[in-house]
């Protein structure tokens, strides 16, 4: 069986930017967070030790997003290690999605987005 725990849609006000007015007045970002894994028909589902806490997965986005990048592709990269470490780099597919909103406040709608798989 596949299983998949995802964190979808998340909205934060952060930093992030090349730009010096993005580094000032700052955005909103969606993150998208899939971990996929091949699990056994037998799992139990009904230890959370058995499971992938989507708590913490929450807490290592929220604590990424307050570090300022001039990119989203290194933030993107840094919640990937950060989600394989906590999973202790067990048998997984995780893919992060970043959505910057009107980047730059250039676009007047709209979004830019990097997804980084790994």
């Amino acid at each position: 069986m596949k299983l998949q725990t995802a964190l979808e849609n998340l909205e934060f006000f952060a930093m992030h930017g090349l730009y010096p007015e993005e580094k000032l007045i700052g955005g909103i970002f969606k993150v998208d967070l899939w971990v996929d894994e091949e699990v056994p028909d037998d799992k139990d589902f009904h230890k959370l030790a058995n499971l992938i806490n989507y708590e913490q997965l929450y807490s290592i986005v929220k604590e990424e997003m307050f570090i300022k990048r001039d990119f989203i592709e290194d933030l993107a990269k840094s919640i990937l290690q950060r989600t394989s470490n906590l999973l202790n780099n067990k048998d997984v597919l995780i893919t992060v999605k970043i959505t910057k909103m009107d980047p730059a406040k250039k676009f007047g709608s709209g979004s830019a987005s990097v997804t980084l798989k790994g």
